[in-house]
């Protein structure tokens, strides 16, 4: 199978990947991977290791594309993807699956997600693993809130001392203070993304409002603009910082206003394509949804065909499904151990292993316990009405396995044939899945 080219649903003003590349590879004797190493080897006076630490982190970048393309194309499933060595690009590890804020069109307003922190002795336990394995990097979240783990800089300092090349998270910056960004900074934490949607005041806060107490504009944004000084304060490089605005009905007007708030703080700033994930919110105003209508009626394609709409509000619509990517290049863990092929699988619900026994004995329970609260309307969970037990597609054994044995596993295997084969459309967890990346798209009016 040849895959056609892919159209990200990441956009910004600059190439955010390009610069990455380039800042990281110039600053790689700052890295504290590289620092570590130094004085592990006693010292890198002919810059062996200085060479090695870059030319690792620019393949790396590389093969997040070409790994799993060098599959899809060779048909490289059992033995024959085994026998490349190729390891997982990242691993995500879900330090906290609570999050403080309640976004409408996030899918924790549907799909049960525990408020739960991950136990110290398995994150360190899977960094290992990741090191053993030859993971170049981490990304110490996935579902929640990453900064609501209080360890999270012991996490972060003890991957980079074992030699993760790039350490990552995601945050919605509310609990970013002083405190915790000098920690962050003194871990050596190599990228930051924000997740801040509204070009204005009124739009992020109707858009992102608290669980537990109100969330305010003025607040996050300090936060963001305190990092970047604290930063210069230090004079660090790392972490480099990334912001991203999901493109909604509301945000999608206030990309300009967005741009400029963030422009002189933030490293990269980026917007993201929306991904319907059980709100049922619209990322298209009145006039963009009747020129869509237009368009697959001229077409010919049924009305729920795959759609999307860039940055510059050019309109494509959907003409074939694309082999995932995800499979082929990374590994999810939840706090408590079930481990996800992919990270729109939001609910692990379809796990292709386990490397912890909790997942197995009492993880339901934790999800079950936030169905009751939303039903009751507890503190924190008024929004959540329509939560619903994450179904369960997929029922791997019921063992604790290690990374490397669920990488080159047999469920997995099975997930990367059907994307070779047909590109996942006889699994049951990406036959309706949102992700715009899997799919070839069209112009419309072309």
């Amino acid at each position: 199978m040849t895959t056609a080219p892919r159209k990200l649903a990441i956009e910004g003003r600059r190439n955010a990947e390009r610069d990455r590349i380039t800042d990281m590879v110039a600053h790689m004797d700052r890295n504290r991977a590289y620092r570590a190493a130094v004085t592990a080897a006693g010292g890198d006076a002919d810059g062996a290791i200085l060479r090695q630490f870059r030319e690792r982190f620019q393949w790396y970048r590389k093969a997040w594309h070409a790994q799993p393309r060098q599959a899809v194309e060779n048909g490289l499933t059992g033995a024959a993807f085994a026998a490349t060595d190729a390891p997982p690009l990242c691993i995500d590890i879900e330090v906290a699956a609570v999050c403080d804020l309640a976004c409408s069109f996030c899918y924790r307003q549907s799909l049960a997600t525990p408020d739960k922190v991950i136990d110290d002795t398995l994150c360190f336990r899977l960094i290992d693993q990741a090191v053993e394995l030859g993971v170049p990097s981490i990304k110490f979240n996935w579902r929640g809130e990453p900064l609501l783990n209080p360890r999270l800089p012991e996490y972060v300092a003890y991957a980079k001392d074992h030699g993760i090349l790039d350490t990552m998270i995601n945050t919605n910056a509310t609990q970013l203070d002083t405190d915790m960004g000098r920690r962050l900074i003194e871990a050596g934490l190599d990228l930051i993304i924000y997740s801040f949607d509204g070009g204005t005041a009124a739009t992020y806060e109707h858009m992102r409002p608290g669980r537990f107490a109100e969330n305010r504009f003025d607040d996050v944004y300090g936060n963001i603009s305190g990092f970047a000084e604290l930063r210069q304060f230090l004079g660090a490089v790392f972490p480099r910082t990334k912001i991203q605005m999901i493109l909604t009905e509301d945000s999608f007007e206030e990309q300009w206003e967005f741009f400029n708030l963030f422009d002189d703080c933030v490293d990269d700033v980026t917007v993201k394509q929306y991904s319907e994930r059980g709100a049922g919110l619209s990322d298209l105003d009145a006039a963009s949804q009747v020129a869509l209508s237009a368009a697959l009626e001229d077409l010919a394609l049924p009305p729920d065909t795959p759609y999307m709409r860039n940055m510059n509000g050019e309109m494509f619509v959907a003409t074939d499904r694309l082999p995932c990517e995800q499979p082929f290049q990374r590994l999810l863990v939840t706090y408590d151990g079930r481990v996800a092929m992919c990270c729109y699988d939001w609910g692990a619900q379809h796990p292709i292993g386990y490397v912890d026994s909790a997942a197995i004995e009492t993880g339901e329970h934790a999800y079950a316990d936030v169905v009751d609260k939303s039903t009751r309307g507890a503190k924190g969970f008024e929004r959540m009405g329509r939560v619903a037990m994450p179904a369960r597609y997929n029922k791997p054994a019921s063992e604790v396995m290690a990374l490397r044995e669920l990488w080159y596993g047999t469920e997995i295997d099975r997930v990367r044939s059907c994307h070779i084969t047909d590109g996942g459309r006889e699994l049951e967890i990406c036959r309706g899945c949102q992700f715009k990346e899997i799919h070839q798209w069209d112009l419309v009016g072309s």
